[in-house]
């Protein structure tokens, strides 16, 4: 079939990977290009760096509603167009072109975790399995028909990028497994059930920092939910900020919640919740780099007695 892709972050590249090895991809859209963090570079999307290399045509639209966008994206004649995280509402004059209609790889088993962080809301809430689900395009968020869902466990102590990571295979086989059946004209459509809708909006700031009162296995959920990224933290007694990558839920320590009560050699430091406590053994001091939790209080960030 020919394909209009929109996508943008790296989540999106194994969809349009093996897009381009079964079907003819004959237009990307993908967010506009941004400066690095030092502001000295323009940076394109991993989905725009796949499509220059391959030449596929790359349309970077400020406004979705643009009637000069949907006039340039007919002319593609695409048969079907896929969306796998592109960070725009899309307009029915664009979701309504291509003939075999327009879907969407969801990085939830909807109809829960509608929004922008399923995954990590996954994670968060310490679910034992997640998926992805591959729907039919409308212009409700994430509502749209099911054509069908995959699902896989997720660990106890895995975090937010090893779930990403693997969620965007089992998307990409899921997609090409959605398009056979669109292409052969047995896909099916399960309307989603409206009662059992639960949401995943973006991650703000203020929940990225960790409270210790919690207990030691929200804690934990906290730290893998979001990292590499946005990073859960905390404050160091000097007030600067700790970004703290992985725990684990250790046994047998008790104390204040917040409170260092030990530094376990080659592991990390452990520190008391609201009810148990968690061992930090990944970590990043302000300015310095990541490193092992049991160095942060080896390095004089942290000693035993302090509270964070």
């Amino acid at each position: 079939m020919r394909v209009l892709f929109m996508g943008t972050p790296d989540y999106a590249v194994a969809s349009l990977e093996a897009v381009y090895a079964k079907h003819e991809i004959v237009g990307v859209v993908t967010r506009a290009d941004k400066p690095n963090r030092r502001g000295n570079k323009i940076e394109f999307s991993p989905v725009k760096k796949f499509a220059v290399e391959k030449n596929i045509p790359v349309f970077q639209p400020e406004n979705m509603k643009d009637a000069a966008l949907s006039s340039e994206l007919e002319k593609l004649n695409a048969d079907i167009s896929v969306v796998v995280a592109y960070g725009m509402i899309i307009p029915d004059s664009i979701i309504n072109l291509a003939p075999k209609s327009t879907i969407n790889v969801h990085g939830s088993l909807l109809p829960k975790y509608r929004g922008a962080a399923p995954m990590q809301y996954s994670v968060l809430n310490g679910d034992e399995s997640a998926g992805v689900t591959i729907m039919y395009v409308t212009s409700k968020l994430d509502s749209g028909d099911i054509i069908l869902s995959k699902s896989l466990s997720v660990g106890k102590d895995e975090t937010f990028g090893e779930l990403h990571d693997r969620l965007a295979v089992l998307g990409a086989d899921a997609l090409i497994e959605a398009m056979d059946l669109i292409e052969s004209g047995k896909s099916s459509r399960t309307v989603q059930d409206e009662a059992k809708v639960t949401f995943a909006p973006s991650i703000s700031k203020e929940e990225c920092v960790i409270d210790w009162s919690m207990p030691a296995d929200k804690v934990h959920n906290r730290i893998r939910g979001l990292s590499p990224v946005p990073c859960a933290n905390t404050r160091l007694p000097d007030g600067k900020l700790l970004k703290i990558y992985r725990s684990e839920i250790v046994d047998g320590y008790f104390g204040e919640a917040g409170e260092v009560l030990d530094n376990i050699k080659k592991k990390g430091f452990v520190v008391a919740c609201g009810n148990g406590a968690v061992c930090i053994t990944s970590a990043k001091p302000e300015g310095k780099k990541e490193m092992p939790g049991f160095e942060i209080v080896n390095g004089h960030y942290l000693k035993v007695g302090d509270i964070i």
